[in-house]
Parts: C-alpha cells; sequence; structure tokens
C-alpha cells in the first residue's frame, strides 16, 4: 500500500477565490481518485467512504475552545518550503507560534496521473514512505499538464494543508523519476489550479524560487554561489557548516538576501547510501516537549544541532526573518526544526539545543570557504 495526494470526499471545497496578493487565502481542492477514490468524470465509491473509515486511529487533536486564547510563542522560524519530504510526526506538528497553528510556506510533491481516467498515481517515492502525517502547512500536489491540487490552510476546518496527504491506493505507486529538481522546478514554473496558472503567485513562486537552494545544498560552495549569482538576484551564501560522521556528510547552508536581510536555512537530504537506515529507522519517540516524533529524522537533527549549531547561531542571530528549505530528508528535518524552534518549550533541552536569540539584523559577508 503507497501514499497519494488525492483522496478527499468528492466535491469538497477549501476556501474562496484567489485575491491580489495570491492564492494564499484559499482554492478549491480538487479530489480526484479511481478505485478506492473518486474521479471528475464518475465521482467517489463506497471505496473511498471504506478506505477512510479503516484508515489508522490518528485524527487530529481537537482543542477545546477558551475564553482566553494562550499567548503565541516567539516565532523563530516564519516560513518553511519542502520538496518530497517524508512525513515526521504521529500527529500534525502545529506551530505554536501562529494563531492558526499552521507554518507558512508551501510543502510540494509530485504526482503523474496515468491511465485512461488517471486512475493509476504515480507519487514522488520519498514523500510517501511511511505512515505519519506532515505538519500543518499548505501544499501543493504538483502534476505536469494538469491542475495541481492546492490546499492552504484554514480553508475548511481540519484540511489544514492535508497533512495526511499522499495516501496510500491499490493503484499508487512509488517513482523515484519524480523526485528530481526538473520535477520540481518545471512544474513549479507552469503550476495551475481551478485552471488558472498562478506561478506568480504565492506561495508557489517563493517555492519556485527556494527550488535552487533545496538542491544546491548538495553542490560545493564554490557551484552554489555561481548558480545563486546567476539565479536569484539579491541572494547570497553567507554561512555553511558541515556535521561529519564517518563518511557521512551533513551540511547546512544559510543565504541572506542583501536588501532584506532575510535567510534562508537549508537542510541537505541524503546525499549517502549509508545514511538511508535514517528515514527506515521509523520508531517513535520523544523531542523538544512531542512525543510521536520519527526517531530517524529527530536522531539526524538533533546530532546536527549540536554537532554545528554553536558555529551556526551567531549568523542565524544576524537574520531578520528565517525561512527553512529542504528536499527529501532535508525537508523531513524542517518539519521538525520548525515545530521545535516555534514550540516556546524555552526549558526543554532539545530547544536549548538549537534556539537563538534574534538580534539586530545584519548584512553578512558571503561564504568564501568550501
Amino acid at each position: 500500500m503507497l501514499l497519494v495526494c488525492i483522496w478527499a470526499l468528492a466535491g469538497v471545497a477549501v476556501g474562496a477565490s484567489s485575491t491580489a496578493e495570491g492564492v494564499n487565502s484559499g482554492r478549491q481542492v480538487h479530489a480526484l481518485a479511481e478505485d478506492d477514490g473518486c474521479s471528475e468524470e464518475r465521482g467517489c465509491g463506497v471505496g473511498l467512504l471504506q478506505h477512510r473509515a479503516a484508515w489508522p486511529k490518528m485524527a487530529w487533536p481537537v482543542v477545546a475552545t477558551t475564553t482566553v486564547a494562550p499567548p503565541l510563542a516567539q516565532e523563530l522560524v516564519h516560513e518553511v518550503y519542502t520538496y518530497g519530504a517524508p512525513a515526521t510526526h504521529d500527529v500534525p506538528f502545529r506551530n505554536a507560534a501562529s494563531a492558526d497553528g499552521c507554518f507558512a510556506g508551501l510543502r510540494s510533491y509530485t504526482e503523474d496521473l496515468l491511465g485512461a481516467w488517471g486512475e493509476i498515481h504515480q507519487v514522488d517515492a520519498a514523500a510517501m514512505n511511511n505512515y505519519y502525517p506532515h505538519a500543518v502547512t499548505p501544499s501543493v500536489c504538483l502534476h505536469w499538464g494538469r491542475d495541481s491540487y492546492y490546499t492552504p490552510c484554514g480553508a475548511e476546518p481540519g484540511l489544514d494543508g492535508h497533512p495526511d496527504w499522499p495516501q496510500r491506493g491499490g493503484q499508487v505507486y512509488q517513482e523515484w523519476r519524480l523526485h528530481q529538481e526538473d520535477d520540481y522546478t518545471d512544474r513549479l514554473d507552469e503550476v495551475t489550479v481551478d485552471g488558472k496558472k498562478v506561478a506568480d503567485k504565492e506561495p508557489f513562486l517563493t517555492a519556485r524560487m527556494f527550488v535552487l537552494l533545496a538542491f544546491k545544498s548538495y553542490d560545493t560552495s564554490k557551484n552554489t554561489k555561481a548558480a545563486i549569482a546567476e539565479k536569484l538576484d539579491g541572494w547570497k551564501l553567507v554561512k555553511k557548516v558541515v556535521d561529519r560522521q564517518g563518511q557521512d556528510t551533513d551540511p547546512v547552508m544559510l543565504v541572506q538576501h542583501t536588501k532584506s536581510l532575510d535567510c534562508a536555512l537549508v537542510f541537505a537530504g541524503t546525499n549517502d547510501p549509508g545514511e538511508m537506515q535514517t528515514s527506515t529507522t521509523n520508531y517513535r519517540t520523544g523531542y523538544c516537549g512531542f512525543e510521536g516524533v520519527h526517531v530517524g529524522y529527530r536522531n539526524e537533527l538533533w546530532t546536527i544541532t549540536g554537532d554545528v549549531w554553536p558555529e551556526l547561531r551567531p549568523s542565524l542571530e544576524q537574520c531578520n526573518r528565517v525561512t527553512c528549505v529542504g528536499h527529501s530528508l532535508g525537508g523531513a528535518l524542517c518539519e521538525i526544526f520548525a515545530a521545535c524552534a516555534n514550540s516556546g518549550n524555552v526549558t526543554d533541552s532539545d530547544f536549548q539545543r538549537l534556539a537563538w536569540k534574534p538580534g539586530k539584523p545584519a548584512l553578512m559577508p558571503e561564504w568564501n570557504l568550501e
């Protein structure tokens, strides 16, 4: 059984029309599926209802309303952009620094619909490699040559970016060939929602820009700086630290915009065959005051923040805003990192290990080391 992005009850609408500021305010999410799902032509079948009823009992917790809202945590991570990222926690991480619990940004993954009615689903394999749900954040299932499925937060109660997508089904298949850079750049360049091209609207515009950083995390500093100079006007690589564990190297980059002084913190994905166990070791553990966290990703983040954060923290303190960016494993690290950084669990040792005190924003010099 594998995951697919499109299982939702037919006719579910999430949000209103887009505004001039973009499509974040909400759009209809078209739920297309076959067999256990639904399609535009055939509608939803009984199989979908049965499957959803059989979905593991991990419904997102309902918080009782109170007359006084709890104070929000300090927002250290302002946005999160991930590409083909695995899921991370047994209930969706919520943003304790946001009133609606949503992490701004966009979670992107790719899917091809094949067959006469689009009944065969090929999905970026990394995005569906475990049974955990994702964090609460806007999401887009990117198609080529047809509408993509965009789900913002707050468009309809309980959807909140569909942390449960992609889901599993009888004709759903993992496809590693959809996990590459050009799969994301090409689809974000041409992304349409409800028949309208939205590539120049947020959050798609920023998601397209940060694809470059997500994939350059695997490259050398020299090549990264050259690519940023060519394609990301106003941005510069200002810090790169590498956590080394035997043959495994885990680079973390900090890229800053020279005018806004905003920063992108970039985690790399799996770059060594020996690191595959990080994803496959997936039982639940505690981290940063949370229970039920994917142990492989938790261990990876815990190690990185312990080894290289003393060197990186002073640079983070000079950023105006911080956005977390990551492809594959790097995206999973972003989910957990943002949840911890924005948790407000200031007495927790895991929080203290990665947190920083924002100072006066300052322009940092370009990184000149490898």
